[in-house]
């Protein structure tokens, strides 16, 4: 039979573990999917200025002799300042329809993005990134033009991105990135994060590890909360066997 205190530790264990189990998970799980996607994938910014890569910020530019073109059509609408420009004290941007070209032939859809009139960014800052893609895993190099979707003044759960990877044969493919759906395309969610189109951090699978670091979260919660449930845990199951022999005597 079990003593009152060996309940006492077994019950704060368990409360230690469960209220610990949820966000370690999560926690792990992202760790686990970055880990093997940086192993994997090395992304980067194509456009070079002064040397190094960079967002994006010309219509015009050639990678692996593949020339990459940024088609403009004004919509004749100007889009409303955002809290960046406002902080500049420029006004919003023109709206305007891009069409991407590359070696002279139009690929996907032509969509809608905000231009920049801010020094801070670039022209096509937080809409429009081009990425070197390698794949160490099958040895395949491959170029991705990374679009948001939706406006700045959208929620981050209704927030999509159009992603549209060519190989170097000039073979493409297109697809759409939800917010909601990241889980499902971790690299894609890596391109995205590169490409500077986020607008906010966000997570393969949860946003648990971008919030930012306090004592409280996550040194104290989960991570000691949960070594200390698994200590009473063990701590328990020795209680429980001193119970038992004694029980016997």
């Amino acid at each position: 039979m079990m003593r009152k205190r060996t309940i006492i530790v077994l019950a704060v264990s368990i409360l230690f573990i469960a209220i610990s189990l949820n966000p370690m998970f999560l926690m792990i799980k992202e760790h686990w999917t970055g880990t093997q996607i940086m192993n994997r994938y090395e992304v980067d910014h194509a456009y070079i200025k002064d040397g190094y890569p960079r967002i994006l910020d010309a219509r015009e530019i050639e990678v692996e002799g593949m020339r990459i073109e940024i088609l403009e059509k004004d919509t004749g609408k100007d889009a409303p300042e955002t809290f960046w420009d406002k902080e500049e004290g420029v006004p919003g941007g023109a709206i305007v329809t891009v069409q991407i070209r590359i070696n002279g032939v139009n690929i996907a859809e032509p969509t809608e993005l905000w231009l920049s009139n801010r020094d801070r960014g670039s022209r096509y800052f937080s809409w429009l990134d081009v990425l070197t893609v390698k794949d160490r895993t099958i040895q395949e190099n491959s170029i991705a033009i990374v679009q948001r979707l939706t406006d700045d003044e959208g929620r981050m759960e209704d927030r999509k991105w159009r992603i549209v990877s060519v190989k170097y044969d000039g073979t493409w493919k297109d697809e759409v990135l939800t917010y909601k759906e990241r889980s499902e395309n971790p690299l894609g969610v890596r391109m995205v994060t590169v490409s500077g189109t986020s607008m906010m951090a966000m997570g393969y699978h949860s946003d648990i590890l971008q919030s930012y670091p306090t004592l409280f979260f996550p040194l104290i919660y989960p991570w000691i909360t949960s070594v200390i449930g698994v200590m009473l845990l063990v701590i328990g199951a020795v209680m429980i066997g001193k119970d038992r022999f004694y029980t016997k005597i």
